[in-house]
Parts: structure tokens; sequence; C-alpha cells
């Protein structure tokens, strides 16, 4: 066999030299920093009265990991929109606990009325259980992350059954006393939540489980005891995610705020079959489900949003649903306000493409760090037009600012999501 002299230590200096490649490969990426709250959200959020945000806010990539620490219980939102939500809510929890040490609502609580419509009670209001073992972040809308495809052919094989509209219509009809019992305990959460300027289909156990207890007390023991509460939240601090459908979430009941989205998305084309995954989904609170369509409505006749509710339909967390739904807010936004969009480019998350041509994406997120994950989505080559824009409800950090220039993104920081909210 023939040898060359100098093979051996070749091969010796290229296996040496693998580790320094890889390291140096893996320099380009950046470590998602952990970073002062001050930086990510603004001060009115950060401390109140009753509570306190932690000073030093972990980030995954995309968002922020906040801590809140209150006088009603110890929080954890993942952004700084629920973050803005969580501590809207402490007022409201505040005065309910306040409230509830009152004589008169410790008697009405006491009754024994309120306990055969309770578990009824339990059917009518969103289940605020949290989806566990899922992948819950948005780094899937940009990485490598399949969408879910396989849940939506398992969810369309599945044995059909009624539409939200004719659920909803039985039971509406019904004519017993516990069914009214449900829709009046119903009215009474929803006003409740009203004066308290929450919303009444919260993910928030400590909130969701007072709202049930005031509701019940205040409609079957007919005592007035949410009649005078009201709480004041400053503008700064007010909830966003619904605040363009809040009268609708407040004043409209649960089985025809079910019945408008599901007449929406057919509305949109959508077949019934993706309508059903979406509307069944448990990551969804109704408020954020609601404001989707909403969202997406307001695109009307642009090719694309049938993808889009497959898609979001395979969201496993609410931190998920909110992203695209303030992603498509946001892309609505900018077909009303700046170019009108010709398409929607729905895989992994959805982007626009305006009548220009220029790529739109819209990303909800906090702070965004050069990761392998972010990287991936800037090269895309579906996304390569020589013409293409991000526009952040937050900020790169500086590497990913500099790198998405040098790929040619023109890039838009600090982008308030929703006109009227006072950030």
């Amino acid at each position: 066999m023939k040898t060359f002299p100098y093979s051996r230590p070749l091969a010796l200096l290229l296996l040496l030299s693998i580790p320094l490649l890889a390291l140096a490969a893996g320099s380009q990426f950046e470590s998602p920093p952990v970073l002062p709250a001050e930086v990510l959200a603004p001060a009115s959020l950060l401390s109140g009265p009753g509570f306190h945000v932690g000073r030093r806010v972990p980030t995954d990539g995309l968002m922020g990991h906040f801590t809140i620490n209150s006088n009603v219980g110890v929080f954890h939102p993942v952004s700084v929109e629920m973050l803005r939500i969580r501590v809207a809510e402490i007022p409201a929890i505040i005065e309910l606990t306040k409230t509830s040490k009152s004589k008169v609502f410790a008697q009405a609580l006491a009754s024994n009325a309120a306990r055969p419509v309770q578990a009824a009670a339990q059917m009518v209001t969103h289940p605020v259980d949290t989806v566990t073992g899922l992948p819950s972040g948005v780094g899937r809308f940009f990485g490598r992350v399949g969408l879910g495809a396989q849940r939506l052919k398992e969810a369309a094989t599945e044995p059909q059954e009624a539409s939200a509209g004719e659920k909803a219509g039985r039971f509406a009809t019904t004519a017993g006393q516990a069914t009214r019992n449900v829709f009046g305990y119903e009215q009474e959460r929803r006003e409740l939540a009203k004066r308290l300027h929450v919303d009444p289909y919260t993910t928030n156990p400590v909130l969701s489980k007072q709202l049930d207890e005031f509701a019940l007390a205040a409609f079957l023991a007919h005592v007035g005891v949410t009649t005078t509460m009201a709480v004041f939240i400053p503008g700064s601090m007010a909830i966003t995610a619904t605040r363009v459908v809040s009268s609708w979430v407040w004043d409209t009941p649960k089985a025809d705020l079910i019945v408008q989205d599901e007449k929406g998305l057919q509305r949109l084309g959508v077949p019934e079959g993706v309508i059903q995954t979406f509307m069944r989904n448990p990551a969804f609170p109704l408020s954020v489900q609601t404001a989707f369509v909403n969202n997406l409505q307001r695109l009307s006749g642009i090719s694309g949003s049938v993808k889009a509710v497959e898609l979001t339909s395979t969201v496993q967390s609410e931190e998920q649903a909110r992203f695209l739904t303030d992603a498509v807010g946001m892309l609505a936004r900018y077909h009303e306000t700046q170019t009108p969009l010709a398409k929607l480019i729905v895989r992994k998350t959805i982007i626009g493409q305006d009548r220009s041509g220029v790529i739109v994406a819209e990303a909800p997120v906090d702070y965004v760090s050069w990761t392998e994950t972010v990287s991936y989505f800037a090269h895309r080559s579906d996304l390569g037009s020589p013409k293409r824009s991000i526009w952040l409800t937050g900020q790169f950090s500086p590497l990913a600012r500099k790198n998405f220039k040098d790929l040619g993104w023109t890039i838009s920081e600090k982008v308030n999501p929703i006109p009227d909210a006072n950030l």
C-alpha cells in the first residue's frame, strides 16, 4: 500500500482542528441574555401598589420571562404582553380578596343554593388548565420545528361533532332551571369582569377562581356583592390582547361569541373540519380566539387565510396563540395603513407580502438574540426577496440587528402592536 510522508501529520492536524472549527462556527451565535427589566418593559409595569417585578429577566432568544411578586401571589408571565395582562389583573384580585372578607359575601358563599349549579357553571367558563407536556414557546414559528400537520390529520379523521353553532343553539334552548341559572351566572361573571377591567376568560387561576365564586354568590344568593365593585387601572397597565374586541367578550354571551367566531371563519372559506379543530383547541382563551378571527377578517380576500387558520389550530400554549393573533393583527394594520397585502405566506409562521412585492414579517417578540433558530429564519430561502422587512414590538440584540441588516432586511423596532395602547 502506497503511503505519503505527510499523510499522518496532516490527518492529525485536521483531527485537532475539528473542535476549533466547531468553536468558531458556534461563536457566530449568542446565548440569550439576562436583562434588566427596564430594558424590556415600561416603568409602569415594573412596580406599583401591591406588586413589583424582578429586576433581572431571563430571555429565551425571543421573549422575556418575568417574575411578578405581589401581595396576592407570584406570577411568571412570558412576554411583555402577558406581563401587562397579569399586572392589570392584580388590582382586581386585591379588590376581590378584600370583598371576600366581608360578612355579606361570606354568607352568600356559604349558601347551599350555590352548590347544585356549580358543576354546570364550570362547563360555561373557559378552562384555565394549562396545556402540559407540550413545547409552549414561540421559537417553533422561527426554527425547523414542524407545523403540527399530524395533529390536523388526526383531527380530520375524528368523528365529527356538532358544529359550535348547533351545540350553542341546543344549549341556549334548554328549558331547565339549571341552564337558566348557568346563563345568569355567566352574565354575572362577564359583568363583574367588565367592572374590574379584566378578561372574563382569563387563564390566571387565582382571578378565574375568584370570578367564579363571586358570580355564583351574586346570582344564586341574590346579593349585591358585585354591583359596587370597580377598580382603577392606569391606562399604561390596561390589557392589550383583547382591546379591539373587549366590548364583545364582556357584553356577548359565550355561546353567541362561539357562533360569531364560527361564522366569521365560514365567511373566510375555512373548511368545517379546520374550523372545528381551531374551535376545540384548549390552548386558546375564547377572548384571544375571537381576536384572531377578528384580525383575520380584516384581511378578507387575501390568499392564505385558510392556511393561517390551519397553522393557528396547532398552537400548544396561550403564548403561541397570542403570538399568532398579534402577528395577524399587526399584518392587518400594515395592510390598512401602509401598503395593501397581496397574500399571506404561511410556513412555520404567518408572514405577508404586499402588492409591491415586499416581504412583511411582523414579530410580537421582546428581545431577539442571534441564535441558531433566528439565523435559520433570517436565511429562509422562501423569504429571499430583495425587498423584505421585519417589524418587532421589542428590539434586536446588537449582533442580531447587524446580521439582519447585512442580509438585506429593513428593520423596525419597538413597534406598537395596537395603536390606542399607551405603551
